[in-house]
């Protein structure tokens, strides 16, 4: 990002809330990180998108994961994680095995040229947070990190799983209405 980016950045969180500055800031920083480290892979010839970089890293804290709970955790649709795992898969850098919990998922883990790319990757990828990390203090890194633990902290797993379950019951009572009124038509 342009210093001038940057300084527009700043203006715009000027008299901003902090309910609507932060959100904003984290979201502006998760952009700007993405891209630095595409263009840091890209300039390493790794020839992997910053998706790509978080299916790997996720596979390597937990071999076997389906799919699409890869995709919940990279904040991309199903349908995308299945094209990148699809890419990795053909590169050699993935395995696919029948998921034995589930009939409809694959279970996904990191082949060994795949570790060996990811390792390539982390190294970018700790290069770019240290070169983030390196505008503060040593005290000011662990404090941000104490603070964003904290924020972490403060939702508790019944409000995540509840807006879920929500969400879940919404769409099963949709799914009913829908063939309820397909019947009445028939």
């Amino acid at each position: 990002m342009s210093q001038r980016n940057v300084k527009i950045l700043g203006e715009q969180v000027d008299g901003m809330t902090p309910e609507q500055a932060i959100p904003y800031l984290l979201k502006s920083l998760h952009h700007l990180l993405r891209g630095v480290i595409e263009e840091r892979l890209r300039e390493e010839r790794l020839e992997m998108s910053f998706a790509h970089f978080a299916a790997l890293y996720m596979l390597e804290s937990e071999p076997g994961i389906a799919g699409a709970e890869i995709a919940r955790r990279c904040f991309v649709t199903a349908q995308t994680m299945n094209t990148i795992l699809r890419r990795l898969e053909a590169d050699g850098a993935v395995m696919r095995r029948p998921n034995p919990g589930n009939s409809r998922a694959d279970s996904w883990s990191l082949s060994d040229a795949g570790r060996r790319r990811l390792g390539r990757a982390k190294i970018v990828g700790e290069e770019v947070w240290a070169r983030l990390l390196s505008a503060l203090k040593q005290n000011e890194v662990t404090q941000l990190q104490q603070l964003l633990q904290k924020c972490v902290s403060g939702f508790d797993g019944a409000t995540v799983t509840t807006g879920t379950k929500r969400a879940r019951a919404a769409k099963s009572a949709s799914r009913r209405q829908a063939a309820t009124a397909g019947r009445g038509r028939a």
